[in-house]
């Protein structure tokens, strides 16, 4: 159960015959099955990934909506300037009222996602349906980031629970000294049923049968359906001598097993054990056929018929996993964290007001975008770039008017002015493209979220943040009580290619977007 005993037994192996790979994916596969059965190192390498998905989505959605933004900001301070009550200012005057306005969430502690919904809805009538679909993805991520962040905490959670306890208890690595704290704990409280059956386990292993009896029976009162406590009940009246009392906890085990496989097995190989001891040697055979047949992995892990210690002739079934994992979730940790982030997401806002004023804001802008046509909002000329606004001119469609005058429009301005206004469409596709390529080469996808591939540029902006910082978090967020050095080196082993390959896809396919 020791990954790093196999993982040096791997490298071994290999040193002493690289030609041999079998032996070597044989003690790996060891060191991965060792750990995958302890929850230490699980629990913590899901924390990881549940934090950099978490950094990731944060970021990704933050960086979205603050590029699309940037992309339409000139629109969005050119029909600022058409308001009513700012139309007779100076542009240089309502352009600062527009960032004093935007700028409100942040001035009041209404918080990160309240700033972000007013970015969004400073450009939402000049984005594409794609824009503003990803717009509308990014703000809902935001706004579930405090549930997601419970739900990783309840997912993550072992050091430092009650589950741990009852861990270290049923692996049999706690002393009496500290078996007798943890039970001190709980005089006078009700303990939880699956601490008080791994209280049992530990005295029954060190022969203390009557306290294991009694902790048991504590159990059965708070779990009375629980039918592997019938069996290790069954066991210690079987070490007691009381045959007749363990056969009935066999029988009752048997009784309440339902499907599960490896009860109906140990107390199937427990009776067994007891028809030998009666000399009923036909119905020792058949029980122990019955027991092969139903759990005969976990029997041959941890029966024996050739030592005859009590620890081994008979098969105690353990505490149930689900039953840990409900420990490891009961404690009110992961509550508290949501509830942390959930504040410093909507800064003073009412508690509750993040999930349904975000969908109730989302809904009214999808309403609003049905009106969008009535509103004239202006466009970026598809050749300068420029406001396209009927506002200001008439003319302007998909090009402004100085481009439909130039290029449209043959004779009507002079060469000068057609050669300056070419002089500036070029600047401004070069301006475009480097933009583009400074972007995809400073964060990948934020280049294709820029030219206007924002559902492309989204996704990869997401995977390269989330391996970027699974590399950032390879000390690990949650690191488990004896941290590997091979774990930590693997993490950077495998994620660094990751995040340098989906880097160089995302700057090849932006450079080729910009040719």
């Amino acid at each position: 159960d020791n990954p790093d005993a196999h993982l040096a037994l791997a490298r071994a192996r290999f040193a002493a015959a690289p030609g041999e790979p079998g032996a070597v994916l044989a003690a790996l596969a060891g060191a991965f099955g060792a750990a995958a059965r302890e929850p230490h190192t699980v629990r913590a390498f899901q924390g990881d990934l549940a934090s950099a998905g978490l950094a990731a989505t944060v970021t990704a959605a933050v960086a979205t909506l603050l590029l699309l933004f940037l992309r339409r900001a000139r629109l969005f301070f050119h029909d600022f300037h058409h308001l009513p009550l700012v139309r007779s200012a100076a542009f240089v005057q309502a352009a600062f009222l527009a960032v004093v306005l935007l700028g409100t969430p942040l001035a009041f502690d209404l918080g990160p996602v309240a700033f972000a919904a007013a970015l969004l809805l400073a450009v939402w009538f000049h984005l594409g349906l794609a824009e503003r679909a990803v717009g509308t993805a990014a703000l809902l991520a935001l706004v579930a980031v405090p549930w997601a962040t419970g739900a990783a905490a309840r997912l993550t959670a072992f050091t430092g629970t009650l589950a741990e306890q009852v861990y270290e208890l049923e692996q049999g690595g706690v002393s009496d000294e500290r078996a007798a704290e943890i039970a001190a704990r709980w005089e006078g409280a009700a303990a939880p049923p699956a601490l008080l059956a791994a209280l049992g386990r530990h005295h029954k292993r060190r022969g203390n049968l009557e306290e294991a009896l009694r902790q048991y029976r504590l159990a059965e009162a708070g779990d009375d359906r629980a039918p592997e406590l019938q069996v290790n009940i069954g066991n210690v009246h079987f070490l007691q001598g009381d045959i007749e009392a363990a056969k009935a906890a066999y029988l009752a085990a048997t009784d309440r097993a339902g499907g599960d496989l490896v009860v109906l097995g140990a107390a199937h190989y427990d009776l067994s054990k007891l028809y030998l001891r009666t000399s009923d040697m036909e119905k020792s055979a058949a029980a122990r056929e019955m027991a092969e047949r139903e759990a005969g992995a976990f029997l041959q892990r941890f029966g024996s018929d050739d030592d005859f210690s009590a620890n081994l002739y008979l098969v105690d079934v353990p505490v149930p996993e689900e039953k840990v994992r409900a420990l490891a979730a009961a404690g009110g940790g992961a509550g508290e964290v949501a509830e942390w982030v959930g504040r410093r997401l909507s800064g003073s806002l009412p508690r509750g007001a993040l999930p349904w004023g975000a969908g109730g804001f989302l809904a009214l802008l999808w309403l609003g975008a049905l009106a969008g046509g009535r509103l004239q909002p202006a466009s970026a000329c598809e050749r300068c770039g420029r406001p396209a606004c009927r506002r200001c001119d008439g003319a302007a469609g998909v090009s402004c008017g100085q481009c439909v005058n130039v290029f449209q429009r043959k004779g009507i301005v002079e060469a000068r002015d057609r050669l300056r206004k070419e002089a500036q469409v070029r600047r401004h596709g070069q301006l475009s493209a480097g933009t583009t390529r400074i972007l995809a080469l400073v964060a990948g996808g934020a280049g294709h979220v820029w030219s206007g591939a924002p559902v492309r540029g989204s996704l990869l902006l997401l995977a390269l943040l989330f391996a970027g910082f699974v590399v950032w978090f390879w000390r690990g967020v949650l690191p488990p009580p004896q941290p590997s050095g091979y774990v930590l080196a693997a993490k950077i082993a495998v994620a660094l290619p990751v995040a340098i390959a989906i880097w160089a896809l995302a700057v090849r396919d932006a450079f080729r977007r910009t040719e």
